[in-house]
């Protein structure tokens, strides 16, 4: 019993290549504030994805009985080389099928994901080391260290002024360039935020509805 993985070629090219920018983007349904909300969002054209080609997985049972070779053979499944590039291949979400696998060669679970691993994981790490040289994922790990960067400051804002971290949004974009000053400067020297909440009017009908008027 052994584990095959068969190299395909792929006449189309994978299309989901990452986004080139990262980008930053206002809030454009906040109508509580007076002041816009800063968030961000991957923008831009997306990273090309040159290479065509696919991993077919398959479990391989080869017997010899009375002096004939029989062959049994099962398909795990096939993946594509960006989903090993990218670390999204999951051996866990084809438990089913191994299970089924497994009780079809009268053998248990675990001897056939060690077969599976032990052929997969060399040629995962070898397309992960080629794909770590690439210019999208340097661009995705720079976006990455950004946002990282962004989400840390905004706890330490929220700490240090004891107001809600979403504030900082307010006062800052995702690559920590001030965005309004005069907001910022009203919390640094506490006079809170209150003033650039909306004051919404109610009618009279929904003043009465409000008391229980009728």
């Amino acid at each position: 019993m052994y584990c095959v993985i068969q190299e395909l070629k792929l006449k189309r090219a994978d299309d989901n290549g990452a986004y080139k920018d990262l980008e930053v983007s206002t809030n454009p349904f906040n109508y509580t504030r007076t002041i816009p909300q800063y968030g961000y969002f991957d923008g831009g054209e997306r990273h090309e994805h040159p290479v065509k080609k696919a991993y077919k997985i398959s479990i391989h049972e080869s017997k010899r009985i009375n002096s004939v070779v029989t062959k049994k053979q099962f398909v795990v499944t096939t993946v594509g080389y960006y989903t090993f590039a990218i670390d999204w291949f999951c051996i866990g979400e084809y438990d089913k099928k191994i299970s089924d696998i497994a009780d079809r060669l009268n053998t248990d679970y675990d001897t056939i994901i060690n077969l599976i691993e032990n052929k997969v994981s060399p040629l995962a790490q070898r397309i992960r080391d080629e794909f770590m040289q690439t210019e999208e994922y340097v661009t995705s790990q720079k976006h990455k260290d950004i946002i990282a960067e962004y989400k840390k400051q905004k706890v330490l804002f929220s700490e240090k002024y004891n107001i809600p971290d979403s504030e900082y949004d307010y006062c800052f974009n995702v690559f920590g360039e001030m965005v309004n000053a005069k907001h910022y400067d009203n919390i640094i020297n506490g006079r809170g935020i209150q003033s650039t909440f909306r004051q919404f009017q109610t009618t009279q009908s929904e003043q009465n509805l409000l008391q229980g008027v009728c």
